[in-house]
């Protein structure tokens, strides 16, 4: 948990160098184009180091309360350590959507149909009929070779 924390804190940082860079822009609309794709982009890094965590809790075949149980938990843990990180208000949101899309995706893990193993038939198989359309070209027949005269 806390390798998780300190993940989201390191793509915290990077906003931050991201912001001070636009900062140093001189005209206003670009600040504001790249002030609201440096939220996008904290959100998106956020929330793939939330996925991936959540994607080594989620395993085979364990009962699903007990995932969602962890899943509660660590989604709980996750904001508390948000709320330290981000003082900002803008900041702290663009965290909790990135949790809430992650948690929302491992719910998604939780609830995902189990691909189903082919059941093999012990009946055996019919021949394929092909139908008049698709038949092959038929070819030549072949003469039987003629046994060499001995020697």
């Amino acid at each position: 948990m806390s390798d998780v924390i300190s993940q989201i804190g390191l793509a915290l940082e990077a906003f931050k160098a991201r912001q001070q860079d636009i900062n140093g822009l001189g005209q206003r609309a670009f600040k504001d184009l790249f002030a609201a794709a440096n939220e996008a982009m904290l959100t998106a890094v956020v929330q793939k180091i939330i996925q991936a965590s959540y994607a080594e809790m989620v395993t085979a075949n364990p009962p699903r309360t007990t995932l969602l149980a962890a899943a509660s938990q660590y989604h709980t843990e996750i904001m508390a350590g948000c709320r330290i990180l981000a003082q900002d208000d803008g900041i702290l949101r663009a965290l909790i959507d990135a949790a809430n899309a992650a948690t929302f995706e491992a719910f998604q893990l939780i609830y995902a149909e189990q691909p189903k193993a082919p059941v093999r038939s012990r009946t055996r198989k019919t021949e394929k009929i092909v139908s008049p359309e698709s038949e092959p070209a038929k070819r030549g027949t072949r003469t039987p070779r003629k046994a060499a005269p001995g020697k």
